[in-house]
């Protein structure tokens, strides 16, 4: 008997076994790093609006070294949800909260962006259910003038409020809430507010916890007089989602799934304690200092209030959590 023969052609099998499990097994890696398909076939992207003025769109920094923490925790969410899924920055003039709602329901130059939300944001655009500050939005901290920050000094309730005036954006859902409270709010552009609270257009500006430390560094250089008051503060549940259009729903699901894996590891505390824009007040203010007021409950969905209650940082006594990893070379958990 040839056993040669027969021993080549054993080797010969077992190298073609070989050779066709490498091939799949290099198939199966492309096909889980590549990006999901749309039913038109189509790979499926975030793409995201960017400010025309930023750093980026005018070529001073690349995608990579954008920072601010939308952007970075998007791409967080995305690395945790292993769907492949990039994100494709939009260069435009910022649109205003009633032009992103706009936006995603025509879903042709963007389908994601993030702000705060309302019942009926929720009914025409696709919420992705995970406060991106862990609830700190709806804490809300004063900036203002020394005089009136010690008059402030001396309320306690929600009726002493009353006598303030407080500062807000153009189309701010905050500003009718404050409304509906019976206080008085002016409007105007984000860009101005502090300019004009330093000339006494209004008494208070408040801001989110998350964002006043940060806000407050480059607003008092171009105001000097502008102080925090780092004793009464507001809360009221107001959290902040990612939205994505009503028709991607993929996208939506890749989001949601990276950012409770993400949250659940501790890198979502990790990242707010470490940025450039939450950071500040995430290592320098003590919330558990702070004389908090609380306006009534407002109107909110199920899923809303189901997600503020798992996620959210309601009264600062869960600011300290472990931090994430330094790095993630392991597949995250599912």
């Amino acid at each position: 008997m040839k056993r040669p023969a027969l021993t080549v052609f054993c080797a010969a099998v077992y190298l073609a076994i070989v050779v066709a499990g490498m091939a799949a097994t290099r198939s199966q890696a492309q096909q889980t790093h590549q990006p999901r398909q749309q039913p038109d076939g189509q790979a499926i992207s975030a793409r995201l609006p960017v400010d025309i003025n930023s750093d980026f769109c005018q070529g001073r920094q690349t995608w990579e070294e954008f920072s601010e923490y939308h952007v970075e925790l998007l791409r967080l969410a995305l690395t945790y949800s292993n769907s492949g899924i990039v994100i494709k920055p939009v260069c435009m003039d910022y649109p205003t909260e009633k032009r992103r709602i706009a936006l995603l329901q025509a879903g042709d130059e963007t389908n994601i962006v993030f702000f705060g939300t309302t019942p009926e944001r929720e009914h025409q655009l696709r919420a992705v259910h995970f406060p991106i500050f862990l609830g700190t939005t709806g804490l809300r901290l004063f900036m203002t003038l020394p005089d009136v920050s010690s008059r402030l000094n001396q309320i306690s309730s929600l009726e002493d409020l009353r006598q303030f005036s407080f500062g807000q954006g153009l189309g701010w859902p905050d500003g009718a809430i404050l409304q509906e409270n019976g206080l008085t709010v002016v409007d105007g552009r984000y860009l101005t507010l502090h300019a004009m609270l330093a000339r006494g257009r209004f008494d208070l500006y408040p801001r989110a916890y998350w964002q006043i430390r940060n806000e407050y560094d480059w607003m008092h250089t171009a105001e000097p007089s502008l102080v925090i008051n780092n004793r009464v503060a507001l809360y009221y549940p107001q959290p902040i989602y990612f939205f994505v259009s009503p028709d991607q729903a993929q996208l939506h699901d890749a989001i949601l799934i990276g950012l409770k894996r993400a949250w659940k590891d501790g890198a979502v505390m990790a990242l707010l304690r470490k940025n450039r824009e939450t950071g500040p007040s995430f290592r320098n203010i003590d919330p558990t200092s702070l004389h908090l007021i609380h306006l009534p409950k407002i109107e909110q969905t199920t899923e809303t209030d189901d997600a503020m209650q798992k996620y959210g940082l309601v009264d600062g006594s869960n600011f300290t959590t472990k931090p994430a990893p330094a790095s993630r070379k392991n597949q995250p958990p599912s």
